[in-house]
């Protein structure tokens, strides 16, 4: 059989130099794949096959799914609807006789589809077919990474406190490092089966080495219990088998299971990943293993070090723990050799270390010390280690140093078991990590600050500058100009498309906007039409549509001139449009030009000297492509997506979407597979307390409770006593406009003071729950105002916010109970989970919380609609593995599109008009906040101290009594947990989890309760 190589070079002599026999090569491999999942199948669309979308939906574990995983990879480039259409276009201009497929048009059901077949009458490298299948299989990717020999070397320092560039020389003498590398990746991997006196023993050792730790007792108190087709009974071992959903009530001991695992499999010389919500964590985990003698290093980004070491750093300590300094503060070996430093400058900040930017002759070269070098110490350790830490971003995005790949590759290939804690928020987290946003506004005014010191510099300076970095800046600076033309435009030309401009949109949803009004070549003809949209996608040239293009972005209205060059283009194509048609037209050219806009200050960004990348919003956003994790994860369900959204009060905002982002965890077993398509990926371990809430699309995780861990009786006593009151108010905060929601808020507070008086005479600190960190500053200053006996209170702030005595950082949070402060307002979304606030007995510091607000995300945002679709779609998009790959694939695809419509449609809809998917989703999405919020409360040691009391001090939380059929959260929260117990096949896991919630609940609240209010909207202003 021939191979690869010889079929290119048979190819080359018969076909003109024109053809690109890559581009030939990779078409042919797509229909082939076509051919073999669905002969009879669109070969327009069989860029679709290319997503890795068989992972979703009923998982396929065949020899076509290896393919497909395969081709994933090998032609993502196809993936693209655009880059398929022009090399399937190329494809069948070449001569036919040596193409390995044919093509024919047909008219069915009135429309031309287009169908391909197997040329029978091949003469050149008939074989082909199984020449492409094997390499299919067989290919890997090949990775070079070069280091720099011997000679002088320069690099660049950023000083801290402003924008200003050093530069330093280093001579480096030759030498070769020696970089550990990764082992064979391991096959299948076997089920992980661990019995419960083995966990009790190796906690039992634990304790041996450590008299004061606690696992032993927690784990023996709590109780393991597996479920079975609804069936709930105690278990003596655990299994872990591909996949595996545990999940527990707060206190339950979950996160003492995670540890004395990782112990005990560390005992055997398992690798075991952790994943945990925060780099503070991470390090206190590694920290705290290491004590009992594991090997276990943690991986985590290396900027923002500086923030890490006030973190961990323990107060009145004048070092920083060992465990913590040899991975946060070690030095850079190149920069302890550099010769001549500027005086002003110093050492590289953490995390700009020049491993890979030593520069000579305008190169980059890799540094040669990076296998004894102390500040990439943790990125060696990954492959000794036999407990690796991370967070959800350093498991999805950080590169090990040694073969260049990513730490997720390197997982995938040698990890036993990775353990994901809180596994629903970790999913929520990775939809949102691989569907990235930024505002344009927010950039333009960024960009102010770059062209301001390009253009004080020197002449010589300036002439210095590479034509890269001359571009860019050139592009820079007509962003003002740009972001009005396109904000003018809208305003302008977009009168009658309002609906589509008021959601995310693009120029493909533009064009095809235009292709609906203009059927049946209505104003201009459909080929005319289609060569606009090939000219502004780059695949076709025209001079006058490029003029029109330029025009469209350099002026802030309308000019004579483009006017005349618009109407000449019309006159030209025989088009004579109603003015709202010829509007949209230019409305298309402009949002068209806007996206080449943003495709050259991205790839000219890509290619600027490392100093002058500066860390923004959009040039993150630009620059981080997920090219890697793009051939790993299925993409997204709608497409890799770049698009927009005109939001009034923000500007312009830009959204990416490329990756079905939960699957890096829920399916990850499958991220590789063997050519049997079996699995071949690490077992996986979901820990959650509030993971199972059905009918939840951004929290449930849609994978099956295996086990359930139950905490001590008298703790879920406890809890059942909690008090929960419903104040009464119908002062309405949430759904509020912007400018009475300040006042709505005060308005709460000052009506609830002797609520809250009498609960600062209890026993237990207070928390406040607010949407906002400006709401959370609002509520804190007029408390401070009202309170007397010396209470004061404290507002969680950011880290980036200015501080103040009445400020307590959200990294301090934990440490609360030693705060002078009685009262604390935080956000719901940055408290919600991840801080255990306990006392020195382990006890929740707290003893009330109030909800002030109803505890709302932002409906509308972009991130937000993109992890409630994968949450639909893994729940209500039936993939059977008994319909093949292509039909699979469309249906994705089409229901994706279906669902994201009836998203924005609903967007700004009252909640109580939701379709009944929707609504469930709001309702389960707040039990869930509202749950983890309490779980603060819960963390009980101490049976004689008084039970939680929670309190819904929001009008908000009611519906008016005027409405009937309007949305009331508590009536419907009590209706969701029925739902949820009395389900005869999952009731007794939602017993398990919320059964004391429940109760208290119940007790607390009553139904039928109303506000004498209007109903509001689901929209809430206030930004997370």
């Amino acid at each position: 059989m021939s191979s690869l190589e010889t079929i290119k070079r048979s190819l080359r002599n018969y076909l003109p130099t024109s053809v690109n026999i890559d581009d030939f090569i990779k078409a042919e491999m797509t229909l082939a794949i076509l051919e073999k999942c669905k002969p009879e199948g669109d070969p327009t669309k069989a860029y679709l096959l290319l997503h890795n979308y068989s992972l979703l939906g009923e998982v396929v574990c065949d020899e076509t799914a290896f393919l497909l995983q395969k081709v994933h990879r090998l032609l993502h480039s196809c993936s693209s609807k655009m880059n398929w259409a022009k090399v399937l276009e190329n494809y069948r201009d070449a001569q036919p006789e040596f193409c390995l497929y044919i093509f024919t048009e047909k008219i069915e059901k009135g429309s031309k589809v287009l169908k391909f077949a197997r040329n029978t009458e091949l003469a050149v490298e008939p074989d082909r077919v199984d020449v492409y299948f094997d390499y299919i299989r067989n290919h890997k990717e090949e990775k070079h990474f070069g280091y720099a020999k011997g000679g002088e070397y320069s690099y660049s320092i950023k000083d801290k406190t402003s924008s200003t560039v050093y530069s330093a020389d280093v001579k480096i003498p030759d030498r070769t490092p020696q970089m550990p590398v990764s082992p064979t990746p391991k096959k299948i991997r076997k089920k992980i089966s661990v019995s419960t006196d083995e966990l009790l023993a190796s906690a039992a050792e634990m304790a041996e080495k450590k008299p004061d730790d606690y696992c032993y007792s927690i784990l023996k108190s709590n109780t393991l219990k597996a479920v079975t087709e609804g069936n709930v009974k105690s278990a003596n071992r655990l299994e872990i088998d591909k996949i595996t959903n545990l999940v527990g009530m707060v206190g339950s001991g979950k996160s003492t299971l995670m540890k004395v695992l990782s112990y005990h499999l560390a005992k055997a010389d398992k690798k075991v990943v952790l994943v945990l919500d925060t780099v503070s964590s991470v390090l206190e985990m590694c920290s705290y293993l290491s004590q009992f003698g594991v090997s276990v290093s943690p991986v985590i980004g290396r900027g923002g070090r500086e923030k890490y070491i006030d973190q961990v750093a323990k107060a009145h300590e004048k070092y920083l723990q060992n465990e913590y300094s040899k991975y946060l503060t070690a030095p850079c070996i190149i920069d302890g050799m550099a010769k001549n430093k500027s005086d002003k400058s110093s050492a590289p900040m953490f995390g700009n270390e020049p491993c890979r930017s030593l520069m000579k002759n305008k190169k980059h070269y890799n540094c040669p010390y990076m296998d004894i070098c102390p500040a990439v110490r943790m990125y060696r350790d990954v492959y000794t280690s036999n407990v690796i830490v991370t967070t959800v971003q350093g498991l999805a995005a950080i590169r090990l140093l040694g073969d260049n790949k990513l730490f997720l590759e390197y997982v995938l290939e040698q990890a036993d078991l990775v353990i994901f804690d809180e596994c629903d928020k970790v999913q929520k987290t990775l939809d949102e990590f691989f569907t990235p946003s930024a505002s344009f506004d927010k950039f333009r005014q960024n960009a102010a600050i770059l062209c301001s010191e390009v253009m004080n510099m020197d002449t010589e300076v300036l002439e210095s500058l590479d034509d890269n970095e001359k571009e860019y800046v050139d592009k820079l600076s007509i962003s003002v100009r740009v972001c009005m033309a396109v904000r003018n435009a809208i305003n302008s030309y977009g009168s009658k498309w309002q609906t589509i401009l008021s959601r995310t949109f693009s120029a493909e949803i533009l064009y095809n906007s235009l292709c609906k009004d203009n059927k049946g070549n209505k104003y201009i003809s459909d080929k005319a039409l289609a060569h606009m949209r090939r000219v502004t996608l780059g695949m076709d040239n025209d001079k006058d549509i490029e003029y029109l293009m330029m025009l469209v972005l350099s002026q802030q209205k309308e000019s004579k001139k483009l006017s005349e060059a618009f109407n000449d283009w019309l006159t030209d194509n025989n088009c004579k449009p109603d003015k709202t048609f010829s509007d949209h037209i230019k409305l298309y050219l402009v949002v068209a030009a806007f996206d080449n806009y943003i495709r050259e200050i991205s790839d000219s960004y890509l290619f600027l000297p490392y100093e002058r990348k500066t860390q923004q919003e959009l040039t993150d956003f630009l620059s981080t492509r997920f090219t890697a994790q793009q051939k790993i994860l299925p993409s997204s369900a709608m497409g890799n997506l770049f698009g927009m959204k005109n939001d009034p009060q923000k500007g312009l905002i830009l959204y990416r979407q490329y990756a079905f982002g939960r699957a890096l965890m829920d399916r990850m077993p499958w991220l590789r597979l063997t050519e049997e398509g079996q699995p071949a990926g690490p077992n996986v371990l979901m820990l959650s307390g509030s993971s199972w809430a059905d009918g939840c699309l951004q929290y449930h995780v849609n994978v099956p409770v295996k086990y359930l861990l139950e905490a001590e009786e008298w703790k879920r006593r406890k809890i059942a006593e909690s008090k929960m009151i419903d104040l009464g108010t119908a002062i309405r905060v949430s759904g509020s406009g912007s400018e009475e929601r300040e006042e709505n808020l005060t308005e709460v507070i000052k009506k609830i003071m002797g609520t809250i008086e009498a609960e600062l005479r209890s026993e237990g600190k207070l928390l406040m729950i607010v949407n906002s960190y400006s709401e959370a500053q609002t509520a804190a200053n007029y408390l401070n105002r009202l309170l007397s006996n010396e209470k004061t209170v404290a507002c969680m702030c950011r880290e980036a916010d200015e501080f103040d005595e009445n400020m307590i950082l959200r990294s301090e949070i934990a440490d609360f109970s030693d705060h002078s402060a009685d009262i604390m307002v935080a956000p719901a979304q940055a408290i919600e989970r991840g801080y255990n606030i306990v006392d020195k007995d382990g006890h929740s510091a707290f003893g009330s919380v109030f909800f002030l607000v109803r505890p709302m995300e932002v409906p509308d945002e972009i991130s937000s609609k993109c992890t409630k679709l994968n949450g639909f779609l893994e729940r209500h998009c039936v993939l059977s593995v008994k319909e093949n790959a292509f039909d699979r694939a469309a249906k994705l695809r089409s229901e994706a599109t279906r669902q994201w419509s009836l998203m924005e449609r609903q967007g700004k809809m009252q909640l109580s008009s939701l379709d009944p998917v929707m609504k469930l989703d709001v309702t389960a999405s707040l039990f869930v906040l509202i749950l983890q919020i309490f779980g603060r409360l819960c963390r009980i040691t101490d049976e004689s101290k008084p039970a939680p009391r929670v309190y819904f001090a929001d009008g908000a939380f009611r519906r008016s009594e005027k409405n009937t059929a309007g949305y009331d959260l508590l009536n419907e929260l009590i209706d969701y947990l029925d739902s949820m117990i009395d389900n005869k096949e999952t009731g007794k896991i939602a017993e398990t989890l919320y059964q004391p919630f429940y109760e208290a609940f119940k007790k607390g609240v009553e139904k039928n309760e109303f506000a004498d209010i209007s109903d509001d909207i689901y929209s809430e202003e206030e930004e997370f």
